[in-house]
């Protein structure tokens, strides 16, 4: 191996080699050379600029989007520049909703009438997709019993991801007259709890029944189970069955969507989900501690019937 260290390129020299490759349409060049540019020296508003054009035309929208983001927050002078390369990376990731807010605030605050030219139209753009996505959306709710079941749960997990609460309704009625499996009903309280539903609904799972008002409950990432009960038992199992952690998680986890939004501690008290759930999980390699609660035992029955 040769002990001869290259001598660092000068910033002068990266420049210039940075907008020649830039010129013959060399980005990936481009893309390495910023790289090493960056590691050495600190960038301008020029380069920042034509960083920004080199992310767009590599497609690398999502990495624009954090370079733009961190660009604006230092009030670089080129504002116009930088909100529209904002804006299009947004669009080309498909955050159609972001896309028309965006707009909206930074409209009159453009100093170029070509950016603005420029912004109407991606606005209009962004709009005729979320139209598009709402008829589909529609169409899908209108036949959401013929749906499998994994389409019913990208259905309202996109409704989720795309801030689409005008149909709280329609989702309420759907709980009210389908037999809908567990999980469904979950995330369909996840949904409703988003959107502010305000009026009270009964809910019925495992034999249980509950009424809830979906914007006052606490969301799936908080329920007890995962809060209080799931991180007791895996310390648990720490001792004697770490083969099991991952797979217990999993399982934990999945439990947790399942009952949601079901007060545990309606059916028993911590220490005895948390006994039950190690001797159910330690019984699988034939070292099961503690006792078991016969309701909760025949309860995670139930539910890895459905998983």
């Amino acid at each position: 191996m040769s002990d001869i260290i290259p001598f660092p390129r000068s910033r002068d020299k990266l420049i210039r080699d940075i907008k020649i490759a830039f010129n013959k349409n060399y980005l990936d060049e481009v893309y390495e050379l910023f790289d090493i540019f960056e590691q050495q020296f600190e960038m301008d508003e020029t380069l920042s600029l034509l960083k920004c054009a080199t992310l767009h035309e590599l497609g690398y929208y999502l990495e624009l989007r954090e370079e733009t983001i961190i660009l604006l927050k230092q009030g670089f002078n080129n504002y116009d520049e930088l909100v529209l390369f904002y804006v299009k990376s947004l669009n080309n990731l498909k955050q159609y909703i972001e896309v028309v807010e965006v707009i909206n605030q930074i409209i009159d605050e453009v100093q170029n009438h070509q950016t603005r030219m420029e912004l109407y139209p991606i606005k209009e753009y962004a709009l005729s997709q979320l139209e598009q996505y709402n008829k589909v959306a529609g169409e899908k709710l209108q036949q959401f019993d013929e749906l499998s079941l994994r389409e019913q749960i990208n259905t309202i997990l996109s409704l989720i991801d795309n801030n689409q609460y005008n149909y709280k309704e329609s989702v309420v009625n759907l709980i009210n007259n389908l037999n809908l499996q567990p999980n469904v009903v979950s995330i369909m309280l996840e949904y409703l709890r988003f959107a502010q539903y305000d009026s009270n609904i009964q809910i019925s799972k495992f034999g249980y029944d509950i009424n809830v008002i979906p914007s006052n409950l606490v969301g799936l990432e908080h329920t007890q189970l995962k809060q209080q009960i799931i991180p007791n038992v895996i310390q648990l199992m720490e001792e004697d069955a770490t083969q099991l952690i991952n797979e217990a998680a999993h399982v934990m986890n999945n439990h947790a969507i399942l009952l949601y939004p079901l007060d545990i501690h309606d059916i028993a008290s911590s220490e005895e989900w948390v006994m039950t759930y190690e001797h159910y999980f330690k019984s699988m390699l034939g070292i099961a501690q503690g006792q078991e609660h016969n309701e909760i035992k025949n309860l995670i029955l139930k539910m890895d019937n459905l998983t």
